[in-house]
């Protein structure tokens, strides 16, 4: 019997988009389970008006119409995507002959109308939380949403002690009172600096400045990136004339810390080219401490009978890896991580087969993400000569291999299916 036509306890601990966009999956997929999402926060306080920016890749886009959470208006589509290097890049003949090395990956080639789209964290969680909030007044007996209640610990338990309904062992949510679910979910992240550290992890020494700049003759829904021997820099199209800024430099000796408003502009106006548009003025810059730092698996294991048996906690997005935001994948990866586990649970007669099935079938999507991430990260902190010409080179060559550059457009849309 699937677990579809059991009565599924789960519980969602945080209240994010990856929280939310799993409890909402689950709840349509599994009919008959009962399902709590967890949030520190009140479901009264105004998550719409959080600026932080995030760059959705089109397959996010699609699970976010398919939930009802889209609306018009609310992003910037990218209709194509510039990525280049700052010169100097080869030095001697080879830059005569290739030129300065930059990939140009257009929607237009791929019959799709966006490769992506760039919004505000608040609108996209704003947008969900709608969603489940409603789903939860259409059926209050079976969805439940346990806004301002911390979730302080997590337990597992073995099967006798739990009192599972569907076999094998429960989890104690202790959250004001102790509760049991049959499976607990973590997809409250947070940021790498506030983050204990996990089995795999990686400071890379660098600091991301991130704010807002205004144009002057940007062309619209174009997003840039630009790698630069400091570290990548992106422009991120917000609006006609605006655009989101990710700025990555060396933290331990950050050129831009002690600049101005003005100076920054100038600096910004000499690493991106020329078609980027003039940067005309810059917002307050926050910065934040880079790093990876990613569980080995999505689910647990705990001790039972004196052998590890499933452990039904399972850490998803930023809970379960926390990524350089060079190719701007983080949260879409999390997405795709709550989709895929919505569905094994709906289709597995069995939470223990359903979670190993999980595991495997992220893995591809996950480790591929995760290496690709770190290796572009890890090159800028290489000091052997030749570094920046191997990077230009690989830019030069994605620009000239359509298959290779088609395989990455898919990669960066839908992730590895």
């Amino acid at each position: 019997m699937p677990l579809s036509d059991h009565t599924l306890r789960l519980a969602v601990v945080g209240a994010g988009p990856v929280g939310l966009s799993l409890a909402i999956q689950a709840a349509r997929t599994l009919p008959r389970a009962q399902i709590s999402i967890f949030d520190t926060r009140a479901i009264d306080a105004d998550v719409s008006a959080d600026p932080r920016t995030l760059a959705m890749s089109l397959g996010s886009v699609q699970l976010l119409q398919r939930l009802g959470a889209w609306r018009e208006g609310m992003a910037q589509p990218i209709t194509e995507v510039h990525v280049s290097q700052q010169a100097p890049s080869f030095g001697g003949l080879l830059s005569r002959w290739i030129g300065d090395p930059q990939v140009r990956i257009r929607a237009s080639e791929t019959g799709a109308p966006m490769l992506g789209a760039v919004l505000s964290y608040g609108a996209v969680t704003a947008a969900l939380q709608q969603v489940w909030v409603q789903a939860c007044q259409a059926e209050p007996q079976r969805l439940f949403s346990r806004f301002a209640t911390p979730v302080r610990s997590l337990k597992p338990l073995d099967p006798v002690a739990s009192g599972a309904s569907s076999g094998g062992a429960g989890v104690e949510v202790d959250a004001d009172i102790a509760e049991t679910f049959d499976l607990a979910v973590i997809a409250e992240g947070g940021v790498f600096a506030e983050q204990a550290r996990k089995p795999i992890t990686r400071d890379y020494g660098q600091v991301a400045w991130v704010g807002q700049v205004t144009l002057e003759g940007a062309r619209d829904g174009v997003a840039y990136e630009r790698f630069t021997r400091h570290g990548p820099a992106a422009l991120l199209p917000l609006a006609p004339g605006r655009a989101a800024l990710v700025w990555c430099v060396d933290g331990s000796d950050d050129p831009v810390a002690d600049l101005n408003d003005a100076q920054r502009c100038c600096v910004l106006n000499t690493v991106f080219p020329a078609e980027t548009g003039h940067i005309r003025s810059i917002s307050p810059l926050k910065r934040f401490p880079l790093g990876l730092n990613a569980e080995r698996t999505l689910t647990g294991t705990v001790m039972h009978g004196g052998q590890h048996a499933p452990g039904r906690i399972v850490r998803i997005g930023n809970a379960a890896q926390t990524l350089h935001p060079v190719a701007g994948q983080g949260l879409n990866l999390g997405l795709r991580d709550a989709h895929v586990l919505a569905r094994e649970l709906a289709r597995s007669n069995d939470i223990d087969q359903a979670l190993r099935r999980f595991d495997r079938q992220r893995a591809p999507d996950r480790w591929s993400t995760i290496a690709a991430t770190d290796f572009l990260a890890s090159s800028f902190t290489w000091q052997w000569p030749g570094a920046s010409s191997a990077r230009g080179l690989g830019l030069a060559a994605l620009q000239a291999w359509a298959p290779l550059r088609s395989a990455l457009t898919r990669q960066m849309m839908f992730g590895q299916r």
